[in-house]
């Protein structure tokens, strides 16, 4: 890297700092403006007042509203139409215009400043086979056109009705500037779209587009944002409330404005907050407006993003195999779409994880129905049939429901199968509930219309399970008590303190809030219970149970019979699992750590073909349960395996093979190695190796020899990748290498089976005494590679050096260069280049190890989960 690259990748650094961060905080930070500046018109709120409007909107204007709103979002279509034609893309027009839609209504939700929308329209693209190139190029001019139309608006705005912007919370000319610089937007379209210098200097990447061209992508847009405005005034009207056309635009202008520059999901707050501070003072019921912005919501976003969903099982977003990378590739590249953060977890598994989504909401939905009074006209219609006693039950069967839900969400989110069939069952159970606990026909709808998407998109749910302790767990359960929490303030809020606290006993049609008591009560049990059964009937994978003998021995006639690695004999201790392909043609030892199931090793097969297959099905049953599949120090003969069942590889380190088909101590390369036999004969050092089975006395002393080892080094027993001093499982291996000193064993190292090959002579254990001389080791292993050449074996194995030749490339990954550092500065705790140093000088090949893992896997969250199998725990991983 020259000085120059130095110099700019540091005056680089800040600017990516701030914008990471200023994605975050920002839309934060705008949300929080928008409720401080309604916080006065929230609290003129009447939330029964707000449900009761819902309910009083007639059947006929809800379908109005709902066929205007899908027609609204259409007019997105318009957009991809026009392009498809003036780019020349050979593209199905129909095709296209249902990607389109489809990329609005998820846009709409997911929001992120228009990028989730160009996202979706290069992936639809991208399957009908246009060029990655004109894919990304067509989604940019989409999205850099959409904002145009509310930039007109803007400017109007700002002709015509600043005076609305002294009633924000923010400063009134940092309204007009942000308002000013949206203005100058359009502007700065129909420059940069079009062919001149600031379009070859800025989107160079993307086909200009003629003048006449750049106006018709102006009004479509302007035509765009003005639709939307109308079906606001519709949604206004219907629940009760008059506004000037013009006020209205200037209103909904603004929050607008503010809703996309926040950069918020659907500027879900923004919009809400930032309207009810502008038209606090002219409407004079702010119960009904917020009505009509939900209503808005619903219509706009919610009923059309169902209807998203449905699309989704027929459009699949990304092919079988791939197409993220180079999406993410291409995006970074072009100069629009890099300015913004796009959701790709959310693209890539948008099916389950909406409609996760939508079944915690319809959970929410039921407890927070059950705060509010059923509706007198419908209570009377239903009193003659129900009596007042089923009606209460039926009311609390609803809120079990609506608990069930919340906790349901998470193995919707896995795509779990269990998860489904059990949500369509409670879902069937709230609809019937709440048509008999008041005839809520409405919340009846929405839970129906989960159940239809629900199954339509019942291939996606082929898990079996999730962990069921992870990050993405805990969100979800942090998620549920929020949830409870808002259903205990909502009571709060509607009966107060001292009538929410009343005789749970109380029974009629006026006891709501003893009512609701009882349904926070209910639903509190209920969502525990759930948490309590999840815990103690979350299916497992069939193999994550520790072998006994029978299945030991077993695992040991595979490895003498069909195939064994190097790390076979760490099966007997017992700490790992052991996973069988269907076929019996390879088998696996695993641990497993929160949401990973880490392989020791490859797999062991007889053949070439049986590691593939047992790497395949590794993964698959893993992916099964919703767990990320590891493997930890694989052979670098093996990487092309890896590399087609889409793992990532990271270097571990090197592990020394000393070759024995010509072994010596003649000549001078070997000058060292009789040096350490000779010296160790000197100094009264003697070798042998013993056989099982041994006598009580000499494993007393080598109980004795580990102890002092141990208690030397400070260190504790380790396992998983590492033997360890227990009796069980060193009366597994084939012996012990001993070293004595006036017949006193000062030193030992444990021979691991051979499984009937004599390919590599393998120790394990090596332990000594603090008081033996120096170069004892180095004569305990000279004295091993003799007897292991004499027996005919064509290596020996001198173990791993960590992090050797890791990151010493200027090509090496980003990762494998940080982890450089550690092998360079980090010897004060572990004597990385002393151990390989020691290696070396007994002239050994030096083999490659790797760690493969799930590309855009968490690589730190993994090692650390690797470190801790080894270790024992996570508190001797950090205390150490």
């Amino acid at each position: 890297m020259t000085i120059q690259d130095k110099t700019a990748s540091k005056a680089r650094f800040p600017v990516a700092g701030i914008l990471r961060w200023g994605r975050w905080l920002l839309p934060l930070l705008a949300l929080l403006l928008a409720l401080l500046a309604a916080s006065r018109e929230f609290r003129q709120v009447d939330m029964a007042a707000v449900h009761a409007a819902f309910k009083q909107v007639s059947l006929f204007n809800t379908l109005l509203l709902i066929v205007v709103g899908l027609l609204v979002v259409s007019l997105n279509a318009l957009y991809d139409v026009l392009l498809l034609r003036w780019l020349r893309i050979k593209a199905n027009a129909v095709y296209v215009a249902r990607y389109a839609w489809l990329a609005s209504v998820l846009n709409n939700v997911a929001g992120f400043a228009g990028m989730t929308g160009a996202g979706v329209r290069y992936l639809g693209l991208g399957n009908a086979g246009v060029a990655a190139r004109d894919a990304v190029a067509f989604a940019g001019l989409v999205l850099f056109s959409m904002p145009v139309g509310l930039s007109v608006l803007s400017t109007a705005v700002l002709v015509l009705h600043t005076d609305m912007l002294v009633k924000l919370a923010m400063p009134s000319s940092l309204a007009v500037g942000v308002l000013g610089l949206v203005s100058l937007y359009w502007v700065l379209f129909l420059l940069v779209a079009g062919g001149g210098v600031l379009h070859r200097r800025l989107l160079a990447d993307t086909p200009p587009l003629a003048f006449p061209q750049r106006v018709g992508l102006l009004l479509v847009s302007l035509l765009d944002w003005l639709a939307v405005v109308l079906l606001l005034e519709l949604c206004l009207w219907v629940v009760g409330v008059k506004l000037p056309l013009d006020v209205l635009l200037a209103a909904f202008t603004v929050a607008a404005t503010l809703g996309w520059v926040s950069m918020v999901p659907g500027g879900l707050g923004v919009f809400e907050g930032t309207m009810l501070a502008l038209l606090g003072g002219v409407v004079n019921d702010a119960s009904l407006m917020l009505a009509a912005l939900l209503l808005f919501r619903v219509v706009y976003y919610f009923i059309p993003f169902l209807f998203g969903v449905q699309m989704l099982s027929g459009l699949p977003l990304v092919k079988e195999g791939g197409g993220v990378d180079e999406f993410i590739q291409r995006f970074q590249a072009h100069p629009l779409l890099r300015l913004g953060q796009v959701p790709l977890r959310f693209l890539g598994q948008v099916s389950t994880q909406v409609l996760a989504y939508l079944t915690f909401a319809a959970g929410v939905v039921l407890l927070v129905s059950a705060a509010f009074p059923g509706m007198a006209i419908r209570l009377e219609s239903l009193s003659p049939y129900v009596p007042l006693v089923l009606r209460e039950g039926f009311h609390l069967s609803s809120v079990v429901a609506g608990a069930l839900l919340l906790g349901l969400a998470r193995g919707i989110s896995a795509g779990m199968r269990g998860a489904y069939h059990t949500t369509q069952s409670v879902l069937l159970l709230g609809i019937v509930m709440t048509l008999l606990k008041g005839l809520d026909y409405e919340e009846a709808l929405l839970l129906l219309v989960l159940a239809t998407l629900l199954r339509a998109n019942k291939a996606a749910f082929r898990h079996r399970g999730y962990p069921l302790i992870s990050r993405r767990s805990l969100r979800w359960l942090v998620a549920g008590l929020l949830a409870l929490l808002l259903a205990a303030g909502l009571g709060e809020m509607l009966y107060g303190s001292t009538q929410f606290t009343v005789r749970l006993g109380a029974f009629g049609h006026g006891a709501d809030a003893a009512r609701y008591a009882r349904a926070l009560i209910v639903m509190l049990l209920t969502f525990l219970a759930w948490l309590g059964w999840t815990w103690f009937s979350m299916p497992l994978p069939a193999s994550m149970t520790l072998p006994e003998r029978g299945l030991l021995e077993r695992a040991r006639r595979f490895y003498t019979e069909i195939g064994h690695t190097g790390y076979a004999y760490l099966s007997f201790l017992g700490d790992k699992y052991l996973f069988l392909t269907d076929q019996e043609t390879a088998l696996i030892q695993y641990g497993h750590k929160r949401n990973h199931l880490i392989a020791l090793g490859d797999p062991a097969a007889a053949d070439s073909a049986g590691v593939a297959e047992g790497i395949r099905a590794f993964r698959s049953m893993a992916e099964d349960y919703n767990r990320v599949a590891v493997f930890y120090q694989v052979d670098e003969a093996n990487l092309h395996y890896y590399l087609n069942a889409g793992f990532a590889l990271l270097k571990l380190g090197e592990k020394a093979q000393v070759p024995l088909e010509d072994f010596t101590l003649v000549g001078k390369k070997s000058q060292k190695l009789r040096t350490a036999l000779n010296h160790g004969t000197r100094d009264g050092l003697s070798f042998e190796v013993v056989q099982h089975p041994l006598e009580e006395a000499l494993w007393q002393e080598l109980q004795a020899v580990s102890d002092a080892w141990l208690d030397d080094k400070q260190a504790a027993e380790k396992g998983f990748s590492l033997g360890r001093f227990e009796r069980a499982f060193l009366e597994q291996c084939a012996g012990f290498a001993l070293v004595k000193q006036h017949g006193r064993v000062v030193a030992f190292a444990s021979v691991t089976p051979d499984f009937g090959q004599r390919d590599e002579y393998r120790i394990d254990l090596m332990r000594h005494l603090a008081d033996t001389p120096n170069g004892t080791m180095d004569f305990l292993f000279v004295s091993l590679m003799q007897h292991a050449a004499q027996a005919g074996y064509a290596w020996f194995d001198l173990g791993v050096a960590p992090l050797a030749g890791v990151g010493d490339s200027v090509w090496s990954p980003r990762e494998e260069r940080l982890i450089r550092l550690v092998y360079q500065y980090g010897n004060h705790f572990y004597n990385f280049k002393g151990l390989r140093d020691y290696k070396n000088k007994f002239n050994p090949q030096w083999r490659s190890l790797y760690l493969a893992y799930p590309r855009r896997a968490s690589l730190a969250s993994i090692l650390l989960d690797v470190a801790a199998l080894v270790a024992g725990g996570y508190r001797q991983v950090l205390m150490k």
